[in-house]
């Protein structure tokens, strides 16, 4: 194609999760399991009055300012470093500020990778991974997320450096996360790779995971030289802020002057990309943080809990009805177990025609819990099986 790079994908871009989203909108009947936002039993959105109340303090002038520097107004960074490594990383590390988990999954693999790298990523996963390597120009190789054999022996298949991206806990869309015993064998693994490897940890539903999720944070303090751990932190999920686009890049290294050369690295990439971020944003997720975090993670707590009661209610009944769904831990979405993707894009269609919306993903159907209130879930496994 003239005037556009060489390599460039010139194929019309259609993202498939917005286009079923729009349709369930239109149906004044449908059930909509698509969304992957939290939204209350009232069918809205979810918001936080702890964080809301304080964005409404910030002034007009904060609101139309430049933020401190394109990686992120100090304060934001500070805190938001904090609230994810809970003093759990002893190891050097630094951050800058991103729009959005994908801002620094972006900015990761921007950094790291050369054309024809390859990245490897579950076989089953978010898309924009996907879409990122192609764009790239990345070579891929996928894995299996419950199966650690087959995560090593993928490893083990890269000559050259090895990119890795883990999505736990909560994994999208699985739901799926890994025991603290199975992240110490993976970081075991990476540690005895005596080559360059760079682990890029998707955290981006931790906040809605039970019991100790953070806990295998402390294994990125025992790692081998050759290691950079990578954490993309978004401020969607956490504060219900997905469309101010804020998140973080979070780097772990021994090197405590490689870390100042990466993040160095990073704004530079930040000035030529974004330029800058959400000034007013970064203000009240720092504000919340420092000054009215009691409130903000009872109303977080609330949330999991009422997210939690439409999981264990959609579980139970799919348990009876034999509809089958992939192994779930937390998270926002149950995945349906579909081996075949086209009976999956036939029963996918089947769906929407009786006015039930999800989303395909490689060998599944996404059912967003997160956005369907607890009346819906109720009988909706069992629609689901009788239309199977």
């Amino acid at each position: 194609m003239k005037f556009v790079k060489k390599n460039e994908n010139t194929k019309p871009y259609i993202d498939s999760i917005f286009t079923v989203v729009n349709a369930a909108k239109k149906d004044p009947d449908g059930i909509n399991a698509t969304a992957g936002c939290l939204y209350s039993e009232e069918g809205k959105l979810l918001t936080f009055n702890s964080v809301y109340s304080l964005e409404g303090k910030t002034t007009p002038t904060q609101k139309a300012s430049y933020a401190q520097s394109p990686s992120g107004n100090k304060e934001y960074i500070e805190a938001i470093s904090d609230f994810v490594l809970e003093d759990k990383v002893k190891n050097n590390h630094g951050a800058i500020a991103t729009p959005g988990g994908t801002g620094a999954i972006y900015t990761a693999i921007k950094t790291c990778l050369d054309d024809n790298d390859t990245i490897i990523y579950p076989e089953i996963s978010w898309g924009n991974y996907r879409v990122m390597a192609d764009e790239f120009n990345l070579n891929t190789i996928t894995y299996d997320v419950y199966d650690l054999n087959d995560l090593f022996n993928k490893i083990d298949s890269v000559d050259n450096k090895v990119f890795l991206i883990i999505n736990s806990p909560c994994e999208n869309p699985l739901g799926h996360s890994y025991t603290y015993d199975e992240w110490k064998q993976i970081i075991d693994k990476l540690n005895s790779l005596n080559k360059e490897v760079v682990l890029l940890c998707d955290i981006a539903y931790i906040d809605y995971a039970n019991d100790d999720p953070k806990r295998f944070l402390e294994l990125f303090n025992n790692i081998s030289d050759d290691l950079l751990v990578l954490i993309a932190a978004s401020a969607s999920k956490a504060f219900s802020y997905y469309g101010q686009r804020l998140g973080a890049l979070i780097a772990i290294n021994n090197d405590s002057s490689f870390i100042d050369h990466y993040i160095n690295l990073c704004s530079r990439l930040a000035r030529s990309t974004w330029s800058n971020l959400n000034n007013s944003g970064m203000i009240t997720i720092a504000n919340t943080l420092l000054n009215n975090s009691e409130e903000y993670f009872k109303e977080l707590n609330e949330a999991k809990a009422m997210l939690k009661e439409r999981v264990n209610l959609f579980v139970e009944q799919a348990d009876t009805c034999r509809l089958e769904y992939y192994r779930f831990n937390d998270g926002f979405f149950i995945t349906l177990k579909m081996e075949n993707n086209d009976f999956r894009d036939d029963f996918h269609k089947r769906l929407m025609d009786n006015h039930i919306y999800t989303i395909k993903v490689n060998k599944g159907i996404r059912i967003a819990l997160c956005s369907t209130p607890l009346k819906v879930v109720d009988g909706l496994a069992k629609k689901v099986k009788d239309l199977m």
